[in-house]
């Protein structure tokens, strides 16, 4: 009986993670939005999720920029993508 209390807390700490790491690579994409946006570029963000060479077009125009929040959300973005199941090596 003991085991499966122990299993279940295992699943609800599992859950919890996996809710934080979706709603932190959801606030990255919206940052990296709107930091492009300040800078004057428009991100569409399906997009970014689906096409490669799109994703890394924003990423390189993102890197070169002198605002420094958005390299280092651009930074940020990139690890999210090579570490999200669909993506392809950018």
């Amino acid at each position: 009986m003991n085991t499966q209390v122990f299993h279940l807390c295992d699943e609800r700490d599992a859950q919890a993670e996996l809710t934080r790491q979706v709603f932190h690579d959801l606030l990255t994409e919206v940052d990296f939005k709107w930091l492009m946006a300040g800078q004057g570029w428009w991100v569409d963000l399906e997009r970014i999720k689906n096409d490669p060479v799109y994703a890394s077009a924003c990423i390189q125009s993102a890197l070169l920029s002198d605002c420094d929040p958005l390299r280092h959300c651009a930074v940020s973005l990139r690890h999210e993508l090579d570490a999200a199941p669909t993506s392809k090596a950018f």
